[in-house]
């Protein structure tokens, strides 16, 4: 069965309906704001004596006029903030309200024979009353202008200050970054060409064990390589990583090295920083029980720290020589730990160098509670033994 669409339906699909603009809801707004104001203060005649309608046609004419020369007020006002300083702003107020004033109570006076109403008989006596009563009203139009005027410098600072903040907040990151990616850059070749000149010594006296060495170390240059794409890896990836590169050791001291490494399987999943246990390790063996004839134990524990965890790194050697200063006696691994520790953690002092007092060294590592780093800190670092 066919249908015949109506007019009105057929002129819904041609022209739909359109929503109300934002400028026409303002427009709305502005007349209701002025609206208002001469009811009030038609309320305010009436409560005189004043019959209603007399009082509203005082009122509207006054207001409406009022409500027409602002918008041009406060574009003319913008203008001035941003061509003449302050006092001169303030300054040329004075006339601009005389002049202003003027218009609407000129507007006024054109309306009068559309409401009805008979020119005044004496024009002094009129234009003396309005100006004295309406001049008012112009100064509080212009401080209102004034105050949206700052209102809206203090949005734009506030909004400044804001966006400053978060470029600084992301360059304090990116610097943070970069520093992380040096101190791995520096880090992994320095026991890299350890790790090469270890299997070079074997390369004529043993050929199969460099060639097994080889094999190793190529383990250990990419498990290496992953390491440096993330700053953080797990506890378990760590330490196998320091089995890869203890397996070269092992061979070069030829049995003289006894290396224990306890930690509990519930804590191979903990995030620590890559490159953290094996300069530690290197350090010890190769400053410690390294110097020794007879070799000698390095003990590696990791157990729960708080909410954090615990590293020590303990060895047999020779210990700290007297008057040994971190800044300047530290050797690159120790010094690269303690710096990305610091920038990784925002806390100085997770690395402490604690003297045995059986001999040899405990190297202490607190790693703070979470699997991501901090906000870096700018404090120095504390100072160490």
């Amino acid at each position: 069965m066919a249908t015949t669409a109506s007019p009105s339906q057929t002129a819904g699909l041609l022209y739909p309906a359109r929503p109300v603009s934002h400028r026409a809801l303002r427009v709305f707004g502005v007349f209701l704001l002025w609206t208002v104001i001469a009811v009030l203060f038609a309320t305010q005649l009436y409560f005189a004596g004043l019959p209603w309608s007399r009082a509203l046609d005082w009122t509207l004419p006054r207001w409406y006029a009022w409500g027409l020369v602002t918008p041009l007020i406060f574009r003319l006002d913008r203008w001035l903030a941003g061509t003449t300083t302050f006092p001169v702003r303030l300054a040329l107020h004075v006339p601009l309200g005389l002049v202003w004033t003027a218009i609407t109570i000129g507007l006024r006076l054109a309306v009068r024979p559309l409401r009805g109403s008979p020119f005044p008989d004496d024009y002094h006596a009129y234009l003396l009353d309005r100006f004295y009563s309406d001049l008012p009203i112009y100064a509080v139009i212009a401080g209102i202008s004034f105050a949206r005027h700052y209102a809206a410098q203090a949005r734009r600072g506030i909004q400044e200050a804001h966006d400053l903040a978060l470029r600084t907040a992301d360059l304090e990151r990116r610097l943070v970054e970069a520093r992380l990616q040096s101190l791995r850059a520096q880090l992994q070749p320095h026991f890299l060409f350890n790790a090469l000149n270890t299997i070079s010594a074997f390369t004529e006296s043993d050929p199969r064990m460099a060639r097994r060495l080889m094999a190793q170390f190529a383990d250990l240059l990419r498990a290496s390589l992953r390491h440096t794409a993330q700053p953080l890896v797990t506890l378990g990836e760590e330490l196998t990583f320091l089995d890869d590169f203890l397996a070269i050791e092992s061979a070069r001291f030829e049995g003289r090295l006894a290396v224990a490494v306890k930690a509990d399987d519930d804590l191979l999943s903990r995030m620590v920083p890559a490159f953290l246990l094996q300069p530690l390790v290197e350090n010890a063996i190769r400053h410690g029980v390294g110097t020794r004839l007879s070799g000698g134990h390095v003990d590696v524990s990791v157990t729960r720290g708080g909410a954090g965890l615990q590293i020590h790194v303990k060895d047999d050697g020779i210990g700290l020589r007297p008057g040994w200063d971190f800044e300047r006696d530290a050797g690159v691994g120790l010094k690269n730990v303690a710096a990305r520790l610091e920038h990784l953690y925002g806390k100085p002092g997770l690395l402490r160098l604690v003297p045995r007092e059986s001999g040899g060294l405990d190297v202490q590592i607190d790693v703070p509670d979470g699997s991501a780093p901090v906000r870096p800190s700018t404090a120095d670092r504390a100072e160490r033994p």
